[in-house]
């Protein structure tokens, strides 16, 4: 919580306040008024000191009996009352302006295709029970749709997930791979403007899909490219058993750009310690489409010594066109990364490649792992599912995944802190994650891999990451 002024607002409305403690403990009370603005709920009480709650302060609210309870990161809760008329109002507006920066926040911006769409919605598990219901607004992005509920937070649906669509009695009704469903309806004049909206975006990313392959692949005839484009859609990584068993040369072309991108002695030793069937490769075009091009990304599962799975895959990202200037490593929100990722190497020089970097993961916890409680290789389809969704989830970005816990703390890392607290993807990668080694020279690459590599098979603590130059 922080006090100051803040002046004018979206809304404004009478009520009583109550701060507390999470154990009840009353640390203020009384009348007020709740100002809405884009940032901030403030709470100002006649000759007292106002207070100012930012939005991502708030990281849970409760709505019943005409109260409102804020839940707060501060481990305080705020119960506002005595709303009279403007309760409901004021409530839609505040998870609105919530909402809106919530967007940003839990990493789900990108362009915008439709909005505008006003529905009921209903939210069901795959064993059909119901999440949460109510009014919302729909959106069609380039790669998702979004639900922004009345009275909770957004909802992201990758189009590459979905797995059935119909429509019947003017309801929409969505299920994805993993059998969760949301059903729209009550649209009026609008439903069919997003059913074909929705269709369009599919259509698309489905097209794009094609055209990367077959501009990757010129020769591989329609049937195939429409089968690669399913299995590989919108940067959905494939295994490469099942991409062999569909284009004989597919996979070749892709590696091959590692010579174009300048790591291909990289990915030669990364392949030379691979479980070769198991590794994964997907396309994603970059967060600002055109601007930013397509990079290709892989999953490559390692072995060590004996030809036992470690508890251990590498993650390697490269542009599909280094010509065009843009490096895989860097998304244009990421300018902080590229700063971090530029850092002197050891030697005091700059690396060569503008900043990429080989990211590692941990299959299993490292206590597991070393005292056999689990086989990585039994864990490791599991393992890169998971990687995938939770990839996709954060629009493939990376200086979240490795930012250490005590730089979240920096005012401009706000919104990845947030994301941290509010997605379980996300906390999943962080916590699997190893360490990232910087693409210098290949011996220094070679070297640092190395000695990664024999951290991890050493370490028994699960969340130890890895930094160069520290035993």
């Amino acid at each position: 919580m922080q006090t100051g002024n803040q002046p004018g607002g979206i809304m404004e409305a009478e009520a009583k306040y109550k701060l507390s403690d999470l154990q009840g403990n009353v640390k203020s009370e009384g009348q007020a008024k709740a100002n809405l603005d884009e940032k901030y709920l403030t709470i100002t009480v006649e000759f007292g000191e106002p207070m100012l709650f930012a939005y991502t302060d708030i990281t849970g609210i409760s709505d019943q009996e005409y109260q409102v309870d804020l839940f707060l990161t501060s481990r305080e809760k705020l119960n506002l009352s005595s709303l009279g008329y403007q309760y409901e109002d004021f409530l839609t507006e505040l998870y609105r302006l919530r909402n809106e920066l919530l967007l940003k926040y839990l990493l789900m911006e990108e362009s915008l295709l439709k909005g505008g769409f006003e529905a009921q919605f209903k939210s069901l598990d795959p064993q059909e029970q119901l999440n949460q219901s109510g009014r919302c607004e729909v959106r069609l992005y380039e790669t998702a749709l979004v639900v922004l509920p009345q009275k909770s937070e957004p909802i992201r649906v990758p189009y590459c997930y979905l797995s059935q669509t119909s429509k019947a009695d003017y309801k929409l009704v969505l299920t994805n791979e993993f059998g969760e469903k949301l059903e729209f309806s009550m649209l009026g004049e609008k439903f069919d403007a997003l059913t074909k909206g929705l269709s369009d975006a599919f259509n698309k990313l489905m097209l794009r899909s094609q055209q990367t392959i077959k501009e990757i692949n010129p020769e591989t005839d329609p049937v195939t490219v429409n089968k690669l484009a399913v299995l590989m859609k919108d940067g959905r990584a494939a295994k490469r058993k099942d991409i062999e068993a569909l284009s004989a040369n597919l996979w070749q072309r892709l590696t091959k750009r590692t010579e174009e991108a300048g790591i291909n002695q990289e990915y030669a030793f990364l392949e030379s310690k691979a479980l070769k069937e198991q590794m994964h490769i997907g396309v994603k075009r970059g967060l600002m489409g055109d601007l930013t091009g397509s990079y290709v990304w892989l999953l490559v599962p390692l072995l060590n010594a004996s030809g036992k799975l470690q508890n251990a895959v590498a993650l390697e990202a490269f542009s599909t066109n280094p010509s065009d200037g843009q490096e895989a490593e860097t998304e244009p929100d990421e300018t902080d990364a590229e700063n971090e990722a530029n850092e002197k190497s050891a030697d005091g020089t700059e690396p060569a490649t503008g900043g990429k970097a080989t990211y590692f993961f941990r299959i299993l916890g490292g206590s597991d792992y070393l005292k056999a409680q689990a086989d990585p290789a039994f864990e490791l389809e599991n393992f890169m599912k998971n990687m995938n969704r939770c990839m996709i989830d954060i629009n493939f970005r990376r200086e979240v995944i490795y930012l250490p816990d005590d730089k979240l703390d920096n005012p401009k890392y706000v919104q990845y802190r947030f994301a941290v607290a509010k997605m379980p993807s996300l906390r999943m990668l962080r916590n699997q994650f190893i360490g990232r080694v910087m693409h210098s020279s290949f011996d220094q690459w070679k070297s640092d891999v190395t000695s990664l590599l024999d951290f991890n098979a050493k370490s028994e603590n699960d969340s130890a990451k890895w930094k160069k130059g520290v035993e």
